[in-house]
Order: C-alpha cells, then structure tokens, then sequence
C-alpha cells in the first residue's frame, strides 16, 4: 500500500531517531478545526501516486480513522482492500482475506512519530515545527495553505521534498513532493469530529480506543 511504502520510507531515512518529542498541541492553525480531547476525525480518502515520466496516477480510495495519540486507521476499499494500521506496536498491513503482517515493530520513539503522521492529517502544525520549516498562507486566505519543508540535516530531506497541505475546517488536500518529481496526492473528505470511544470494528485495530 501506498502509505505504508510512504511510512516505511521513512523509517528507512532514520527519521524515527532523530525526532525530538513534541506534546500535541492543543490548537491547530491556520484555519483546522482542533479537535477536543477525547475526539477522533473519521473521513474518506482518495490517494493518488503519481511517477515522474508516467501520465496519470495510481489511485486508491477509502476511508480513514484517525485518533490523536493512539494512531491511525487506512482502509483502502479499492482498486485492492486492504488496511494499514498505524500504532503504538508499529505498522501492522491486513489483506482482503484478513491475513495480518507487521511492516515495522513499534517502541517508545515510534509513537513520537505515529504522532507527526497524525499531525500533518489533524492540522496540528506546531507538533512538526522541530523537523520542519513551516509556512503558513495569509490568515484571510481561504482555503488556507501550509508548506512544511524538511530542515537541510534532516534525514527525512532525502525521502521528502516538500510537503503542501491545504484546506477549510479541516485538511483536505496533501501533497507529499519527492525528490526526481514523484509526488503523492491525498484528498481528504466528508470528515466528522467524532466523540471516543471508537466503533467496536475500529477499535479492535486500536487496542485502548474501545468502550472502557
């Protein structure tokens, strides 16, 4: 899956070792809605890949469970379903037959970075402050723009050009520029603040985000 290959380039790059722990901000700007604590945003997805010197895309939709600190849910419905599970034990792929395989193990400093994920999709931007340079649009512009650009010793750098998300209430566009010109397009919609706890299908991929 596309995010998972995004995630585990990443991991590659030594970004996980180099991440300073942040606390989540409570306020996101310019312009995201922040959600409260015990809330979750829930919403639908469009992913498309695109290749330097190929027309067109790959594409991928589906729907996505976000949960500030706990992780992040990415069920791809077509052209192949899937999930990707983003959390505290790491990176876990589930295939339409519901055959699981772990992509990464999770610690203690891979949470930090589950967190940075969630933060660029929540429009938590001073979480990312410390790994990247952020510019924010003018405040009356609408819908409003950030760029986050990777500080020139980061390791990260290597994997990632760019980053331009863009949106209204919440994050609606990212695009994820790499270097050599391939870039990734993630649109996001039809998201809802949604109060914890996670429906029972959700939260058996979220261990702690079910009923208590």
């Amino acid at each position: 899956m596309t995010l998972a290959r995004f995630v585990r380039s990443l991991l590659l790059a030594g970004f996980i070792g180099t991440c300073a722990i942040v606390p989540v901000a409570a306020s996101a700007r310019p312009g995201a809605v922040a959600l409260e604590k015990g809330q979750y945003l829930a919403g639908d997805f469009t992913l498309n890949r695109h290749l330097a010197g190929f027309d067109g895309g790959l594409e991928s939709t589906g729907e996505f469970t976000l949960v500030p600190g706990s992780g992040l849910i990415w069920q791809t419905t077509n052209p192949f379903p899937g999930t990707t599970i983003l959390g505290p034990a790491g990176i876990t792929n589930i295939d339409a037959e519901g055959e699981k395989s772990q992509v990464a193990a999770g610690n203690a400093q891979f949470g930090v970075f589950v967190d940075l994920i969630s933060s660029v999709l929540e429009g938590n931007w001073a979480a990312l402050e410390n790994r990247f340079h952020v510019e924010f649009s003018k405040p009356d512009q609408s819908p409003w723009q950030v760029r986050l650009t990777p500080f020139g010793e980061s390791a990260i750098g290597g994997q990632i050009t760019d980053i331009i998300a863009t949106g209204t209430n919440f994050v609606e566009q990212v695009r994820l520029n790499k270097p050599g010109g391939d870039f990734d397009d993630i649109t996001l919609a039809r998201q809802q603040a949604k109060s914890l706890p996670l429906p029972a299908d959700k939260a058996s991929l979220l261990p702690g985000t079910g009923t208590k």
